[in-house]
């Protein structure tokens, strides 16, 4: 495949300043020159970045899985300095005419220059705006880039924030130029986000009954059974008392009495195959969202199924939270993770939004911009960058439990082990969970969640 993207100045300063901004460095006030390709001026400290050829950005997407070359950890950084990650580094791009069997990573010459033979600047854009899903024509059955058409999957660096570690050993660098430095650390924390896609368990009385009788005589569950017959009965007399939307306030209390940041995303889509359709201003679920908000919790927005194409359906929704909200500035996600780059950032741009928080694949946890931090996206179409936030997610029960088909021990390790990768980088681990996920056939998974919020509030991870 030929595909061919050079990049263009601005785009290489946003690269400068989410790598430098990561290290814990001001990119305005660097006390360093910062080149991107070879130059001719005398000034010294620098940092220069060897630039790849045009071309590489389609041989990366071609590559047969498996072929990065990884450098051990200790050789991508000045002897004697340490990093967080024990783990060899990934390089997606080799600067240009670089022999990339036996080039280091980085070294620093004799005019104590930094020079950096990995072009983590070509990189970091590749990722965080995430070009290859613009140019390659792989959709599931939701119209969704899956994560096995990735780069990162099939090289097998999903579970790595590769822009973070490039930024964590960029940092080690400046040390060596800089010893008296103080860079600006960041603190790891974990936001608990909730997709409230449902808020009663039954859609007529005649399907409460259905899955009473089925619970009976098919799957031979009565205790599920008698949930189901309690949750119709609070679903026709006393709406609020059903378990899915007691699962709001009980998931709210887990988040808060742990100290967590949370934020809960409610729908306003009418009914349809993949939407279970409520009204956010139904007397008891806009109670329960004037309820969080009283408690401080963030409260966002998740369009339904068919707003991915549809601009005026996107606004008619975000019209019926606003009015329940009281404002219009907040962020959300997209429902069953529909996304379209750039597209859907800039729908969520125009439309107001604060942030997106949908970036992370449906079908496997991990790092899909590469980065646990919160960052502006860029636009390579119209070369700028957007008035939004992208906060992206590092894993969702339902990949979990319905497409890699873990246990809930394997799912715990597994959320555990990521939100250790984040730690590492002074990243933020950003958790999606669903209300509907602590009851009927989630209830292990429920109780595995438990275990999970108090384990990432006191840092308990793997090794």
């Amino acid at each position: 495949m030929k595909v061919d993207y050079p990049l263009t100045a601005d785009a290489i300063h946003y690269a400068w300043r989410q790598l430098l901004v990561r290290a814990g460095m001001d990119d305005e006030t660097a006390p360093v020159t910062l080149c991107y390709g070879e130059v001719s001026t005398p000034n010294s400290p620098r940092v220069v970045v060897r630039p790849c050829a045009p071309q590489a950005w389609g041989e990366l997407l071609s590559r047969p899985p498996g072929t990065l070359r990884w450098i051990p950890v200790e050789e991508t950084i000045p002897v004697g300095a340490r990093l967080p990650f024990k783990d060899p580094v990934p390089v997606l791009f080799w600067g240009k005419e670089r022999d990339e069997s036996d080039v280091p990573f980085a070294k620093m010459d004799s005019n104590l220059n930094v020079v950096f033979n990995a072009d983590i600047i070509a990189a970091t854009v590749f990722m965080l705006s995430r070009w290859e899903e613009m140019v390659v024509p792989v959709c599931d059955e939701h119209d969704r880039f899956p994560a096995s058409a990735s780069v990162a999957y099939k090289q097998s660096f999903l579970d790595r924030p590769v822009v973070d570690e490039y930024a964590m050993i960029l940092r080690a660098w400046l040390l060596a130029l800089f010893p008296c430095w103080q860079p600006a650390r960041r603190k790891f924390s974990v936001k608990v986000t909730y997709d409230v896609d449902h808020v009663f368990p039954f859609q007529s009385m005649q399907n409460a009954m259905r899955a009473c009788v089925g619970d009976i005589l098919k799957r031979r569950r009565p205790a599920q059974a008698w949930d189901n017959l309690k949750d119709a009965f609070w679903q026709s007399l006393v709406p609020e008392r059903n378990s899915y939307l007691q699962a709001v306030y009980a998931l709210a209390a887990l988040s808060t009495r742990n100290g967590l940041d949370s934020a809960f995303y409610f729908m306003s889509a009418k009914p349809s195959l993949f939407d279970s359709g409520y009204d956010p201003e139904l007397p008891w679920v806009k109670a329960c969202i004037q309820e969080l908000l009283k408690q401080g919790v963030e409260i966002g927005f998740h369009p339904g199924y068919y707003t991915l194409d549809d601009p005026g359906l996107f606004a008619v929704e975000k019209q019926r939270l606003d009015d329940v909200v009281g404002h219009t500035k907040y962020g959300g996600r997209q429902h069953f993770l529909r996304f379209r780059v750039p597209d859907t950032w800039l729908l969520w741009e125009s439309a107001g939004l604060t942030y997106d928080s949908t970036m992370v694949y449906p079908d496997h946890e991990g790092f899909r911009c590469g980065t646990c931090h919160p960052f502006q996206p860029y636009d390579l179409r119209t070369d700028r960058l957007l008035d939004l936030w992208e906060q992206p997610p590092i894993v969702m029960d339902g990949t979990l439990r319905d497409y890699r088909s873990l246990t809930p021990a394997a799912g715990e390790h597994r959320i555990l082990e990521l939100a250790r990768r984040c730690r590492d980088v002074e990243g933020t681990f950003i958790l999606i969970w669903h209300n509907t996920s602590l009851s009927k056939g989630w209830v292990e998974w429920g109780a595995m969640y438990q275990r999970v919020i108090e384990k990432l509030t006191i840092g308990l991870f793997p090794n």
